[in-house]
C-alpha cells in the first residue's frame, strides 16, 4: 500500500475517533461546564465545512464553551505547555490532538497544522488574541490573523463568549457565579472571504470578536459573587494607582492593598474598586500601569540598575518536541540593556534586549520568551501559587 494512503488511513480513523470523543463531552460534559460556568450558549447552525473558528479569548475553559456550541469536531490551537504535562498530556492528544503554539515566539509551524488540517477537510478552532485578558478587554489581532484565513480557503466563523472576564479573571482563582454567553457572531464563505482584503478580513474578526467587560457591565449590570474575589490580582497589576510604588501590591480574599502608602479597596461583585482607591476598575488600572511603566522605560537609568529583579524562579528551556531542560533556581532581574537569570552556584545567563525575539505570558505568570537563535526559555515561580509579576518585564522589554 501507498505511504500516503496510509497516512490518509491513519488520519481518518484518528478523526473518528477524535469525533466520537467529542460526541461524548458534548452529551455528557457540557452540562456540568454550563452549569459551573453559569454559561447559556445558542447552537450554530449548520455550516459548510471545513471552517476556521475564531473566538475571543475570556476564561480558563474557553475551548469547552465554543466547542458547547457546535456538534461536529474541531482541532483547537492550544498553548504549547499543554502537551507537558505528563500523562495528562498523553490523554489530551489522544483525545483532542490539539495544535501546539510556542509562546513567545512565531511559530510558523503552527500554521502551517492550520492549514493542513483545514485542506485536509476538517475543522480547526483559534483564539486569534493568542492571550486571555487581564482587563477585560481584547488583545489586539495581528493581521497575520487575516493572512491565514485568506489563504486557507476555509469558511470562517466568529464566535464571542460575553461576561467570561468576570467569570474567571486570568489572573484570579476559581470561578465567580453571575453569567456568561456564546454564540456564533457570523460565517462568512470562502467565496466572501476571496472579495476581501486581508486588512478587511482582520477588521471583520476585531469587530465581532470585540469584548468590552466593564462596557457590558455599564449597560447590564450582572452580580458575579464568590470568595477571594482579588486573589491573585498583584499578578497583573504591580502600580499602586496612588502613590505610584511599584511591586507593593498584594490581595488577600475579596481586598487589595498596598503595603507602601495602606491604600486599600474591595473588589466588589460588580469588578470594581472604591473610587478613592484610584481606579475605579482592572480597565483604568491597566491603562495607568502601561503610562506609568511606559515612563519608567524612558527615564535615565544606568546599565548597573535593574528595573526589576525576583528571586525564588526557575529557568527551563523548551525544544520544538516539548522536551525541557531545567537550568536551575535563581534570580530574574531586567536591566536597560539586557535580562539576566542567576542561578545558584552557577554562571549568570544574558540576553541583550535586541536578543530577545518574542516574550509572552501564559496562564496567570507563566513567562515564556525566545531569542534571535530560535532558543525558547521558561520562567516559573518555584512556589505553586505565587503571586509572582512577569508582566512588568514584558511591558518595560516592549517599551525598550
Amino acid at each position: 500500500m501507498d505511504q500516503k494512503v496510509k497516512v490518509e488511513k491513519k488520519e481518518k480513523a484518528e478523526h473518528r475517533r477524535h469525533q466520537r470523543v467529542w460526541n461524548f463531552f458534548w452529551y455528557i460534559t457540557a452540562p456540568f461546564f454550563k452549569l459551573i460556568y453559569s454559561y447559556k450558549c445558542k447552537e450554530a447552525p449548520k455550516i459548510n465545512g471545513p471552517y476556521l473558528v475564531i473566538s475571543n479569548h475570556t476564561t480558563e475553559l474557553d475551548c469547552v464553551l465554543v466547542g458547547m456550541s457546535f456538534r461536529k469536531q474541531m482541532y483547537y490551537v492550544a498553548s504549547e505547555h499543554v502537551y507537558r504535562k505528563g500523562w495528562v498530556s498523553k490523554l489530551l492528544y489522544w483525545t483532542f490532538e490539539p495544535i501546539a503554539k510556542m509562546k513567545g515566539s512565531s511559530d510558523t509551524l503552527t500554521v502551517m497544522k492550520i492549514i493542513r488540517r483545514l485542506r485536509g477537510g476538517y475543522n480547526v478552532c483559534l483564539f486569534a488574541e493568542g492571550n486571555r485578558s487581564f482587563d477585560g478587554r481584547n488583545y489586539p489581532i495581528s493581521e497575520a490573523t487575516g493572512k491565514l484565513v485568506k489563504i486557507s480557503g476555509a469558511t470562517l466563523v466568529t464566535y464571542r463568549i460575553e461576561g467570561g472576564y468576570f467569570i474567571n479573571p486570568r489572573w484570579g482563582f476559581g470561578v465567580r457565579r453571575g453569567k456568561a454567553y456564546g454564540q456564533v457572531v457570523n460565517i462568512y464563505s470562502p467565496e466572501q472571504l476571496e472579495k476581501m482584503s486581508v486588512q478587511e478580513i482582520t477588521q471583520a474578526i476585531v469587530n465581532d470578536t470585540k469584548e468590552d467587560a466593564y462596557e457590558r457591565q455599564a449597560a447590564n449590570p450582572v452580580a458575579y459573587t464568590g470568595k477571594n474575589r482579588a486573589l491573585g490580582i498583584e499578578c497583573a497589576y504591580c502600580v499602586c494607582p496612588r502613590c505610584r510604588a511599584l511591586g507593593k501590591i498584594t490581595s488577600s480574599g475579596n481586598k487589595v492593598m498596598c503595603t507602601a502608602c495602606g491604600n486599600e479597596t474591595e473588589f466588589d461583585v460588580y469588578g470594581n474598586f472604591d473610587p478613592a482607591f484610584g481606579v475605579k476598575n482592572t480597565e483604568e488600572w491597566e491603562d495607568l500601569q502601561n503610562e506609568e511603566l511606559k515612563k519608567l522605560a524612558a527615564a535615565p537609568r544606568d546599565d548597573s540598575t535593574p528595573f526589576f529583579t525576583d528571586s525564588d524562579v526557575m529557568l527551563r528551556t523548551l525544544d520544538s518536541e516539548h522536551n525541557e531542560k531545567e537550568l536551575g533556581n535563581g534570580q530574574m532581574a531586567l536591566y536597560k540593556n539586557r535580562f539576566e537569570f542567576t542561578p545558584q552556584n552557577s554562571q549568570t545567563i544574558s540576553l541583550t534586549i535586541d536578543e530577545i525575539a518574542e516574550m509572552s505570558v501564559y496562564s496567570r505568570n507563566g513567562f515564556v520568551f525566545s531569542d534571535t537563535k530560535g532558543n525558547h526559555y521558561e520562567i516559573k515561580s518555584v512556589q505553586k501559587k505565587s503571586p509572582l509579576n512577569v508582566r512588568k518585564y514584558i511591558t518595560i522589554w516592549s517599551n525598550l
